[in-house]
């Protein structure tokens, strides 16, 4: 059985699913995802920890076990995700090329705005090719702040 659980965070109010053995999705609290239990468990605290560490500089990867559910090429945009070093950013352009196809920069957005992970997938990192901030589930001044954060604390 799946479980959830909310916390406040200074960019707004989270939800952190888990399946008992992994992180499946985290969300804006938006929404209640149907079928889950309202639960804290050692795993979702875990992932809150983790997430406040990072939240305040201290963190800059995760050790967590995830478990996003998608499709083969979104699993693979996915995995092209977590290689983009903390700090860095990358565009859709480069992306599609790390997954090999480099006209799919379209298809890599619509995987990146599927990212059923935010911020442990860090899709936050994934820019426009012209260098502006495009797309975020959470809204753009959520993206830019945690390019910010990331920024701040790249050399500590």
């Amino acid at each position: 059985m799946n479980n959830i659980f909310y916390y406040e965070t200074i960019i707004g109010k989270i939800g952190i699913v888990e399946n008992g053995i992994a992180i499946t999705q985290m969300n804006f609290a938006r929404k209640m995802p149907e079928g889950i239990n309202i639960n804290e468990t050692v795993l979702i605290k875990k992932a809150n920890m983790q997430l406040q560490e990072y939240f305040s500089g201290k963190r800059k990867t995760f050790d967590l076990p995830l478990a996003p559910s998608g499709t083969e090429f979104q699993q693979k945009v996915w995995s092209s995700l977590l290689e983009i070093p903390y700090g860095k950013t990358n565009s859709y352009k480069d992306i599609a090329k790390n997954v090999g196809n480099i006209n799919a920069a379209r298809a890599v957005g619509m995987a990146n705005s599927k990212n059923p992970i935010f911020i442990l997938i860090p899709c936050h990192r994934v820019i426009g090719a012209n260098g502006k901030l495009v797309g975020y589930a959470g809204g753009l001044s959520v993206k830019e702040k945690l390019l910010e954060i990331e920024k701040q604390n790249e050399n500590n």
